[in-house]
């Protein structure tokens, strides 16, 4: 029992040793090490290795010192990102029932023009029983968009309203980038052409450029139209207008009228019938003759078994 007490109590004195050591010599040597830091020109704290093993690269022209400007570049280029207007292209479809179609129209194309907009496209339809259908589609700019939309909400009734959003501006960014990497490009290609070699060598100078020069003008499309649909949204509105309501026939009864009637419901049922008829006989040929005489045969061959 002693014995164990004393290998305890040893124990606990090593321990306790052990800490004194290092709250006592830690400090020595953490002033020991940045002093060393200091005379061999580092930072005087070594909380920060990696600038110090960047800036000793640097001094010797190390791989490091190769990366510095590609990754500042970087990180410009994404600070630049950061601070991009956002590029977004803005929809709306509406569908209204109004008490008179072409005024409304009339109206949506005044409400295009007040806003700086203009009309885009414009169709009217009549139906049988006197109902008016009018698309018509308006671009206005993105700074009216919500203004015009609520502008036009008052116009009638708002069956159906659908308002969509785009986010292009990183397909934006892109392709000015793309284009700017094809113009030097191409600036590079038409210096060599200035020089003197084989005209092998020309023609295929020549070939590239147009290549480049075709790349360019499809790039340089893509961004008109994406800054196009960026700066004026696309209204597309459906207006319905109902047509007069169906009034009875007035006056005495007229006989003859309902004569009429029946004899074309009459009509109308007979070649129904008949056609019928003919998809019956039709399909009957086509599809139940074999059958039956495949049932035909079967039969006759098992009589003729039990003969």
């Amino acid at each position: 029992m002693h014995r164990v007490t004393k290998i305890v109590l040893w124990t606990l004195a090593g321990i306790g040793a052990l800490a004194v050591i290092g709250v006592v010599v830690m400090p020595g040597c953490g002033r020991a090490r940045e002093k060393a830091y200091r005379m061999a020109g580092s930072p005087a704290s070594p909380r920060a290795p990696e600038v110090a093993y960047e800036a000793e690269y640097d001094k010797a022209g190390g791989e490091e010192a190769a990366e510095a400007p590609q990754l500042s570049r970087v990180l410009t280029s994404q600070a630049a990102a950061a601070v991009v207007v956002r590029q977004i292209i803005y929809n709306a479809d509406l569908t209204m029932k109004t008490e008179d179609a072409e005024a409304a129209r009339q109206k949506v194309v005044k409400l295009s023009e007040e806003a700086g907009g203009f009309l885009a496209d414009s169709t009217t339809h009549v139906g049988e029983a006197g109902e008016r259908y009018v698309d018509i589609k308006i671009r206005v700019p993105a700074s009216r968009f919500s203004e015009v939309v609520a502008q036009i909400r008052q116009l009638g009734k708002v069956e159906h309203e659908s308002i969509t959003s785009q986010d292009v501006t990183e397909e934006f960014i892109d392709l000015q980038a793309r284009l700017h990497t094809l113009n030097l490009a191409e600036e590079r290609l038409l210096d060599m052409l200035k020089r003197r070699g084989k005209l092998s060598e020309l023609l295929e100078i020549e070939r590239e450029l147009a290549t480049r020069r075709e790349q360019i003008e499809q790039t340089q499309g893509r961004l008109r139209y994406l800054k196009d649909r960026v700066s004026f949204s696309t209204i597309q509105v459906s207006l319905y207008e109902k047509g007069p309501a169906v009034v009875g026939p007035s006056g005495p009864y007229d006989i003859l009228y309902h004569v009429r009637s029946a004899y074309r419901v009459l009509v109308g049922m007979l070649q129904g019938i008949l056609t019928a008829l003919i998809y019956i006989v039709v399909d009957g040929v086509v599809i139940w003759l074999p059958v039956l005489l495949l049932i035909w045969f079967i039969v006759r061959r098992r009589r003729r078994r039990q003969v």
